[in-house]
C-alpha cells in the first residue's frame, strides 16, 4: 500500500473533497466524473475542427506540454509531461503538427513527470469499466487500470478512490487546456 501512495503522490484537497463527497458507494448511481463534460467539450471541438490530434503548452508549468489523440466518440489518448527541449515542441505546435507532439510526449518526455490516460469511450475517466473496457492512467511509468477492483492493485478502496480522483481532476484540467487551445486557433 505504501508503494501505491508514493507513486501516485498526495491528492490535492479538492480531489479529496470529491472523494469524500462522492464516496465509494454501494453500486448505486455515482456522481459523474470531473473529466466527463471536459471530454465531451473537447471531443465536440475536435470533431467541429476536423482534428484527430491536438497539443498545447501548459502555461502553468515551465517545460510541460499536453496532447491528445482522438478517435471520434470511441477513445481519447491523453498525455502530459515535461519535455527537455521545449523549443522543439513549440515549433511543432505552431506548425499544427499535433500528432508529432503527442508522439514525442509519449516516448521522449521526462518519465517521472509523464501522465498518460487511456479514455475508452472518450467520455471522461470512469471509476469502473463501461462497455467492458476499463480506462487507465499511467503516472511516472506505473499503470493503474480503473477496473473497479482496488484489491487487484493492492490498494484499499480509499486509496483507489484517491488515485481515481487525482487522475480524473488532472484529466479534466488537461482537456480544458486543450479545448482552450482549439478555441484560440
Amino acid at each position: 500500500m505504501r508503494e501505491s501512495r508514493q507513486a501516485w503522490g498526495r491528492v490535492p484537497l479538492l480531489a479529496a473533497i470529491v472523494v469524500v463527497t462522492v464516496g465509494w458507494g454501494s453500486g448505486t448511481a455515482r456522481a459523474q466524473s470531473a473529466s466527463a463534460s471536459a471530454a465531451e467539450t473537447l471531443g465536440q471541438a475536435m470533431d467541429d475542427a476536423g482534428l484527430s490530434a491536438i497539443a498545447a503548452k501548459d502555461s502553468a508549468t515551465d517545460g510541460r506540454y499536453v496532447a491528445a489523440l482522438y478517435f471520434s466518440g470511441r477513445q481519447m489518448l491523453v498525455v502530459a509531461a515535461e519535455y527537455a527541449a521545449p523549443q522543439l515542441l513549440d515549433v511543432k505546435i505552431a506548425a499544427g503538427n499535433y500528432r508529432d507532439v503527442y508522439v514525442d510526449l509519449s516516448s521522449a518526455s521526462v518519465l517521472e513527470t509523464r501522465l498518460f490516460i487511456d479514455d475508452f469511450g472518450a467520455n471522461g475517466l470512469q471509476r469502473a469499466p463501461t462497455d467492458g473496457a476499463a480506462d487507465s492512467a499511467t503516472r511516472g511509468g506505473q499503470v493503474l487500470s480503473f477496473d473497479g477492483d482496488p484489491g487487484s492493485h493492492r490498494m484499499s478502496p480509499a486509496e483507489y478512490d484517491e488515485a481515481y480522483a487525482a487522475a480524473d481532476e488532472d484529466l479534466a484540467a488537461i482537456l480544458a487546456l486543450l479545448t482552450a487551445h482549439i478555441n484560440e486557433s
